[in-house]
């Protein structure tokens, strides 16, 4: 009669021991991989809103108000996140159309230079309103985008881009940044910052990731 050798319970232990091993050595691949990725898809979104924004200004001659009264606008705000939707896709966020009010506003021309698809847009309750808002997210699910336009069109950015106080690498800073005495030589500057995704409330993923660098 023949017997069929099972595994020793050592055995299993060393196959168990082998594949944990593998899989902590593949999880930060995996995991740099998605990021990597994320951060691909993520300037684009950037670039494409930058070159949106350059057309409404050749359109209208300025910047949209909402942009131009700030240093530096987050998108994370419902107002300027539904603004923005606006002045790039000349609608509202959920594709029905501009009032009077905010054509006059915003985007008199319903000009449309941008789209946004499902994984750019999301929809979330305010909690003290109890009322529905919109905002544009990044591949990392973050609504704090913040964005800097030339207020008086000198050719630079001289107030609102990235600081050491935003928690950015040194590293990164000086290359997103060469000179803060003089600003930043763009139109439009659009950025993440990583220390968003640290605050206690936080239920996404951020990176220092800026528009104007490549």
């Amino acid at each position: 009669m023949k017997f069929k050798r099972a595994f020793t319970l050592i055995e299993l232990m060393i196959v168990i021991t082998i594949i944990g091993v593998l899989a902590s050595l593949l999880l930060p691949m995996i995991t740099g991989a998605r990021s990597a990725t994320y951060k691909a898809k993520t300037k684009t979104l950037f670039a494409n809103m930058v070159a949106g924004l350059n057309r409404y200004k050749d359109e209208y001659g300025y910047f949209p108000n909402f942009l131009a009264e700030k240093d530096r606008v987050n998108l994370n705000d419902a107002n300027n996140s539904e603004n923005m939707i606006r002045a790039l896709t000349g609608k509202n966020p959920d594709g029905t159309a501009m009032s009077n009010a905010e054509r006059t506003a915003v985007n008199k021309n319903k000009i449309r230079v941008l789209d946004f698809d499902d994984s750019n847009l999301k929809e979330v309750m305010n909690p003290t309103t109890k009322k529905k808002e919109w905002r544009i997210v990044d591949s990392f699910g973050n609504p704090n985008i913040y964005v800097c336009v030339d207020n008086d069109g000198d050719g630079l950015i001289k107030k609102g881009f990235p600081t050491a106080t935003d928690g950015v690498n040194p590293i990164d800073l000086q290359e997103a940044v060469k000179n803060d005495k003089v600003g930043v030589r763009a139109s439009v500057l659009i950025f993440t910052l990583k220390k968003d995704s640290l605050a206690a409330n936080a239920t996404f993923g951020s990176e220092d990731i800026f528009s104007w660098v490549q």
